[in-house]
């Protein structure tokens, strides 16, 4: 009888100076020397060990393959069609680095938020110990892509993807802007970040008038004076009630 694998693939969102909410990819390359196969772009993930929960699970992996840790990590779907690791392009893949390729994979997914400013995208290698049972033939790196100009992703990757954004729509609020947001952001910034999530264009004026009135930011005294045309942009940081104090 076939065994069922338990996996964790991470949606790695992030935002940055270029105004625009991306998603971490991995992008897996082998046999630089032949044609015989071509790159394999996907989720942060791996199976999970035989005696490792699942929240344990996620954040190793997150970290084994993108460098980062102890940032905003969570559980948000699980991805268990029968045959979502069963397409040829996906079956080459697995039978070049997994011991049981035709092995059924029940994905859990996990949400991530990060600042790109704060995160280093080099290229890393595999390990045997962090990758599990991926061989260290090749390397990988880390590509940000645009949310709305995502590749093809293996597996069901893409339709991960839409179900993490679905939710990130759903549970938006002031605490998760400001993990995505720098400590020091403009209107237009908060503006932009609610339409890339939302995927809806918003009226200006009354963006700013409802968020002004909720009270969950301040204004500072700074402003982004980069020598352009036109008055400097107010920066605001959002006001943590719990402390009484601006994070």
């Amino acid at each position: 009888m076939s065994q069922i694998n338990i996996s964790v693939d991470c949606v790695l969102f992030g935002y940055d100076s270029d105004l625009d909410l991306k998603v971490l990819l991995i992008q897996r390359k082998y046999d630089p020397n032949t044609a015989a196969y071509k790159d394999h772009n996907s989720l942060p993930g791996d199976l999970i060990k035989y005696d490792e929960e699942l929240s344990p699970a996620a954040s190793r992996i997150l970290e084994s393959l993108t460098g980062i840790s102890d940032i905003y990590l969570k559980q948000f779907s699980i991805f268990s069609d029968p045959n979502r690791v069963k397409h040829p392009k996906d079956q080459k893949w697995l039978r070049k680095f997994r011991a049981a390729p035709e092995e059924r994979v029940i994905t859990v997914g996990y949400m991530a938020l990060v600042n790109i400013e704060d995160f280093n995208s080099d290229a890393t290698y595999f390990n045997d110990e962090i990758i599990g049972d991926l061989t260290r033939e090749g390397y990988f790196e880390k590509i940000w892509a645009k949310v709305n100009d995502i590749p093809e992703l293996a597996f069901d990757h893409n339709n991960i993807v839409e179900e993490a954004l679905k939710y990130l729509k759903k549970e938006l609020n002031h605490e998760l802007s400001s993990i995505l947001l720098p400590k020091n952001f403009t209107l237009p910034q908060l503006q932009k970040l609610y339409e890339d999530i939302t995927g809806k264009k918003i009226d200006k004026r009354n963006f700013r008038k409802q968020i002004l009135k909720e009270g969950s930011i301040v204004k500072t005294n700074h402003t982004n004076n980069t020598g352009k045309k036109g008055k400097p942009a107010t920066f605001y940081q959002f006001y943590d009630d719990k402390n009484k104090t601006i994070k």
